[in-house]
């Protein structure tokens, strides 16, 4: 399979687009805005995003700002920070959550009973409040509010992750940091993927140099 590039992923318009198509009437709306948001804006793997339980949200002063993520890629623990509009939306959906007496366990969760097609849990399960979500769930979740927001290229949760780096090193500019925001063990995981957004910020600096003004 091909190395994913930060060329695949989303433009900050259509990353807007995909995000304003998750209507927020009923629960599982509130709660796939904020798993969306976990991946687009803190950069966790869908299968980190689903593990997530509420043991897992750090708090300061009554505020989400960190999630633990008890094992990442290589068995790793690791402490991502969110930014104030998925810590806002998370919240949003906790609220939702606390209402519909579901307690303590599993963040992003089923909310309904019945019998599973395989897209929530395993095939043939018996689907109960409070399982995890599946990642094949997450995954046609993505592909389903793509098309509804005109985004014709193929993407997946982990574009999501993508372009949370793509965004994170265009604010930062700074390789080392982005590779510790990415939990790569290598930089030169980093910079095989994102090399070009370096080169970007160099020839961006080149043009605010004295003696190249107009």
């Amino acid at each position: 399979m091909d190395r994913p590039t930060a060329q695949d992923a989303l433009t900050e318009e259509e990353l807007d687009r995909l995000l304003g198509c998750v209507g927020t009437r009923y629960p599982s709306g509130k709660r796939n805005l904020a798993l969306l948001l976990v991946m687009a804006d803190a950069a966790l793997r869908v299968g980190e995003a689903v593990a997530l339980t509420t043991r897992d949200l750090l708090t300061e002063g009554g505020q989400i700002t960190h999630l633990l993520i008890r094992r990442a890629k290589g068995g790793k623990r690791a402490k991502q920070p969110l930014t104030r509009r998925a810590a806002a939306k998370l919240g949003v959906w906790l609220e939702a959550r606390e209402r519909l007496g579901l307690g303590k366990g599993h963040v992003f969760c089923t909310i309904s009973e019945g019998r599973s097609a395989g897209h929530f849990s395993a095939e043939g399960q018996d689907l109960q409040p409070g399982r995890p979500l599946s990642t094949g769930y997450v995954n046609q979740l993505v592909k389903r509010l793509a098309a509804r927001a005109g985004i014709e290229r193929n993407i997946s949760p982990h574009t999501l992750r993508h372009t949370a780096f793509t965004r994170y090193l265009r604010a930062t500019g700074n390789l080392e940091l982005a590779r510790k925001y990415a939990r790569h063990a290598h930089i030169s995981t980093t910079a095989m993927t994102y090399a070009h957004l370096v080169q970007e910020d160099v020839d961006e600096g080149m043009r605010r140099m004295p003696g190249n003004g107009e």
